[in-house]
């Protein structure tokens, strides 16, 4: 039996959940947090079905509700896999160690205020999971690339899609099978808009069995998205003018990106004041970075500029803050200024202290850029409530409010209509999710109006049974997805000689149907195997320089990469001249006695001062980094961006991602005055032969290399020594730069008389 359960955003905006059921095997779509307050219970309450049983969760992107359950429901048992996007991966890293903080900080606050007022609450103030929970559910997560199939258990397959809604957001394709019946499954996660800065446009569908849509929208249209800088420069002048500032509240994912982007213009065509520019977020900073990492899932425009280190993301008077004490500071500026903070919704976050501070000034302009749920203090101050209560206390709403509809990450009701548009026979049933009872049955009006779709709104735990019976309505898999490119119009820029920066092309809409080019996806969007930087690294057949005139900001990409490694390793070792390098590709649990080796190896060498710099498998650097904890030593994790990425540990006390292998190796090479090798897969073996390497080419003087266990590594230096050494590729003296040791304080004490006499 095929069967899909609702589980959340049903006839509400937040709390994306949803249980598919097929032969025998159940895996979740989604696990988000709920952001209502009428509904807010449900955060609380059990998962309503057992995670241990779960054998599959597959997220569409890393918005708080769509991710923010993962780390409860890995606490109550569940230990599959969690498949998502690369970016999405690394974005749910950031967001969910934010979220696990803000709910610590903000029980903390409120168990203090309840303390000061001498009252209590109807239930026990907890945070609903803690940062620990965060670094168990972490490791779970798979990176997976657009457009790729993917088996992720029997019988369920799934391809990712860009959704254009933020970095990484996708739409799922799934292909159920059970025997002798197939159907394929859409979910289209949340939509973007067409034309907005940053992204690819949604990618469209030729056919489903089934629809799973968002009708966040799904009641109104957005207006002509082209005015927002025209909008947004009325609003900032008037402010100044006025002598206020103007607040934003921000998603950090997204939102904060497209307001810089916006702003970046303003500022360098000089229409707005020279005003101080506040991103008042660390989470913001470090999804920032994010987008520097993955530049080629951004649209081209946004990519070559990002890279080439222009605006976008950058321009004079942006200050990021990170530190507590920072965004205190901001409020005591006496100038006007822009302030943006998260959260968007003003459910949580430090944009609550700064609304404290303007929402009395009349003077100041509360400017809200998205989507606001029912019930949050972001709908309530939209709505004109003139009273509100923030931290526990009652404010009198002063400030002007004003809102800018199309800046938001969602379709609206003509792209959802368009994206509906183009499958080409009617699906067995269309289910509308993530939105407000009104809104999704005013859509389900124009899609039976428009298409004749057999429309459904499912309420929260309802189940759907498919159809077994017939024929699936999806005929050609491979050409299913489909991108859409738009016809430009006059005046539409570029051809009637206005600026191309600011051409916004028009799509005529007729009876739901637009006026576009169909287009395969994999014209516009190349596969994996295309990608410039992994051709790059297989070189075979192509001149040296090939890679320059292909694409020659490559080099900017090689030359960022390693100066973004100097700066981090250079401020984590701060002079130290004592690091040693352990690594091994191996992924190792926390029992196995591998594990516990490198983890008390890595304490032995801290405690006599040296910093332990990790690479290689997950778990190996995870003790590693531990280790050097323990011992009360730094330690530095350098990663690197694979299409199966790793992950980062949480006893690191600073990390870089490479972008490249070479830079990586540079970094070991120059900071490390010793390797420490773990056995491991191929990877291990590289490490190895890399090392010997340095040595032979005497580019390291005094180098010493331990190789962590006798059974796996006398075999391998005994066949150096009887074949290698025999044809005078290595001398002796090469081979006695390598030790073969067990022992953990052995192993410090060899590495501090060898590394302190080089260094004398």
């Amino acid at each position: 039996m095929m069967k899909i359960t609702f589980l959340g955003a049903n006839q509400n905006v937040t709390g994306s959940r949803y249980l598919l059921e097929v032969a025998g095997k159940q895996v979740l779509v989604d696990c988000g947090m709920v952001q209502e307050r009428e509904f807010l219970s449900r955060n609380w309450e059990p998962c309503p079905l057992a995670a241990d049983r779960l054998d599959a969760l597959v997220v569409t992107h890393a918005h708080i509700d769509h991710i923010g359950l993962i780390p409860k429901l890995v606490a109550e048992g569940f230990r599959g896999r969690i498949y998502a996007t690369r970016p999405t991966v690394a974005l749910a890293d950031v967001m969910l160690r934010d979220s696990a903080k803000i709910q610590v900080e903000d029980a903390r606050y409120k168990r203090r205020r309840h303390r000061k007022e001498g009252r209590s609450g109807l239930h026990r103030v907890k945070p609903l999971y803690t940062e620990k929970d965060v670094e168990k559910a972490i490791p779970l997560f798979r990176g997976v690339d657009y457009r790729v199939p993917m088996e992720i258990v029997p019988g369920v397959t799934v391809t990712w899609h860009d959704a254009g809604h933020i970095l990484g957001s996708a739409s799922l394709e799934i292909l159920l099978q059970e025997l002798d019946c197939q159907r394929t499954i859409l979910f289209s996660g949340d939509l973007g808009q067409h034309d907005k800065p940053l992204l690819h446009d949604p990618t469209y569908f030729r056919g489903a069995d089934y629809v799973v849509m968002e009708s966040t929208y799904g009641d109104r249209d957005h207006g002509d998205h082209s005015s927002v800088e025209q909008q947004l420069e009325a609003i900032a002048n008037d402010t100044f003018k006025r002598g206020g500032n103007l607040v934003i509240p921000v998603f950090a994912v997204e939102r904060a990106q497209e307001m810089m982007f916006y702003l970046s213009r303003l500022v360098h065509h000089h229409r707005i004041p020279a005003v101080q520019v506040f991103l008042d977020s660390p989470m913001a900073y470090d999804v920032t970075n994010i987008f520097r990492r993955f530049t080629s899932w951004l649209d081209e425009e946004t990519r070559r500029a990002i890279e080439a280190d222009q605006p976008p993301l950058q321009f004079p008077g942006l200050r990021i803050t990170r530190t507590v004490e920072e965004s205190k500071s901001i409020n005591r500026v006496k100038e006007p200024c822009i302030i943006m903070a998260p959260s968007g919704m003003c459910t949580a976050g430090r944009i609550k202290h700064h609304l404290r501070s303007n929402v009395r000034r009349d003077e100041s302009t509360i400017l809200f850029v998205g989507f606001q749920a029912r019930g949050t203090l972001g709908q309530r101050l939209v709505s004109g409530e003139k009273q509100v209560r923030i931290h526990g206390r009652e404010y009198q709403v002063d400030a002007k409010i004003e809102q800018i509809l199309s800046l938001s990450g969602h379709a609206d009701r003509t792209g959802l209509l368009q994206w509906l548009s183009h499958l080409e026979q009617p699906p067995r049933k269309v289910f509308l999710t993530h939105g407000e009872a009104n809104v999704a049955l005013a859509l389900k009006k124009s899609i039976e109006s428009r298409f004749a779709f057999d429309v459904f709104i499912p309420v929260y735990r309802s189940e759907h049974v498919f159809e077994v019976a017939g024929e699936t309505l999806v005929a050609d898999r491979d050409g299913n997805a489909i991108a859409v490119t738009r016809r430009s119009t006059p005046g539409a820029g570029g051809e009637t000689g206005n600026d191309a920066d600011d051409s916004i092309g028009d799509i005529e809409a007729t009876n739901g149907r637009f006026d576009v080019d169909h287009v395969h996806v994999d014209e516009l969007f190349p596969g994996v195997t295309q990608d410039p930087d992994l051709e790059f690294l297989d070189s075979a057949g192509r001149r040296p320089i090939d890679f320059l005139h292909d694409d020659p900001w490559r080099v900017l990409r090689i030359q960022a990469d390693l100066i973004q490694g100097i700066e981090v390793m250079t401020r984590a070792l701060q002079g130290r001249r004592r690091a040693v390098a352990l690594f091994g590709s191996s992924r190792l649990s926390e029992s196995d006695p591998s594990y516990q080796l490198a983890q008390q190896t890595a304490q032995a060498l801290g405690e006599r001062g040296f910093a332990i710099i990790t690479g290689g498998g997950p778990g190996l650097m995870e003790a590693g980094n531990r280790g050097a904890r323990d011992g009360g030593s730094p330690s530095i994790g350098l990663n690197i961006e694979l299409p199966h990425e790793q992950s980062l540990n949480p006893y690191c006390d600073a990390s870089y991602t490479c972008r490249y292998f070479f830079v990586r190796k540079m970094m070991f090479a120059k900071y490390a005055c010793g390797f420490l090798i773990f056995p491991g897969g191929f990877g291990t073996l590289d490490e190895f032969f890399e090392a010997l390497t340095l040595i032979q080419t005497r580019k390291l003087a005094a180098f010493p290399v331990v190789l962590v266990g006798t059974e796996f590594w006398h075999p391998l230096v005994d066949w150096l020594k009887t074949t290698v050494l025999q044809k005078t590729c290595v001398d002796e003296l090469d081979l006695l730069r390598f030790r073969i040791m067990d022992d953990p304080d052995a192993i410090a004490e060899w590495f501090d008389q060898i590394i302190e006499g080089g260094l004398r």
